[in-house]
C-alpha cells in the first residue's frame, strides 16, 4: 500500500487576486474584440483571418491560466511505496507524474537554494523569503529536486516522513 504525503504550495497573493482579470480581458479579446475586427466581407477568409489571430491570444491565455492554477490551487503529492516514489503536481497543466525507484535512490536530503549559482549568473533567493529550501533524490552521481520552495522546517519534516515511510516499507519488504 502506497503511502501519501500533500505539500500545499505557498501561493503569491498578488499572482491570485490579479491574474483571473487578466484572464478575464484575454476571453474578452478572444471572443468579443477579435471576431469584431476579423469580420470581412468573405465568410471564408474571415474566420482564417479569426484564426490566426486567436492563435498567440490563445497561447497567452494556456501559459497565464497553467500559472494561475499552479500558483492557486496546486500541491505537490508524494506517493512512497516499498518499489517507488512518484511525485505528482496537481492542477499543473501538461505534467506528467515522475516516478523513482527505490532501489536507484542513494540519497534523500534538503538542498539550500538560497544562493543559486550558474555558469552565467548568481540568483539570491534568500532576500525575499526564507522558502529556499528544496528535498533532492540523489541517484547514480545525479541530483533531481522532487519538492522546490520549502521553509527549512517543512522539508525537514516532509524528509522525516519520507525516511521514517522508506525505512518501515524495507523492514516490511525484508521480513
Amino acid at each position: 500500500m502506497a503511502e501519501t504525503i500533500t505539500i500545499k504550495n505557498k501561493p503569491n497573493w498578488f499572482i491570485a487576486i490579479f491574474l483571473p482579470f487578466g484572464l478575464l480581458i484575454l476571453i474578452l479579446i478572444m471572443f468579443v474584440i477579435l471576431p469584431i475586427v476579423s469580420a470581412e466581407n468573405t465568410y471564408l477568409l474571415s474566420i482564417l483571418h479569426y484564426i490566426i489571430l486567436l492563435i498567440p491570444f490563445l497561447g497567452f491565455f494556456i501559459l497565464f491560466l497553467n500559472i494561475w492554477l499552479w500558483n492557486t490551487f496546486g500541491k505537490v503529492i508524494l506517493e512512497i511505496s516499498s518499489e517507488k516514489i512518484k511525485v505528482i503536481n496537481k492542477n499543473r497543466l501538461f505534467n506528467k507524474s515522475k516516478e523513482y525507484q527505490v532501489f536507484e535512490i542513494e540519497k534523500i536530503s534538503i538542498l539550500d537554494l538560497a544562493i543559486e549559482r550558474t555558469k552565467y549568473n548568481m540568483r539570491l533567493n534568500c532576500l525575499f523569503s526564507k522558502s529556499h529550501y528544496s528535498i533532492v533524490i540523489q541517484k547514480s552521481s545525479k541530483t533531481k529536486r522532487i519538492i522546490d520552495w520549502l521553509t527549512f522546517e517543512n522539508a525537514n519534516n516532509i524528509l522525516e516522513k519520507i525516511n521514517e515511510i522508506m525505512k518501515e516499507k524495507i523492514r516490511l519488504s525484508k521480513s
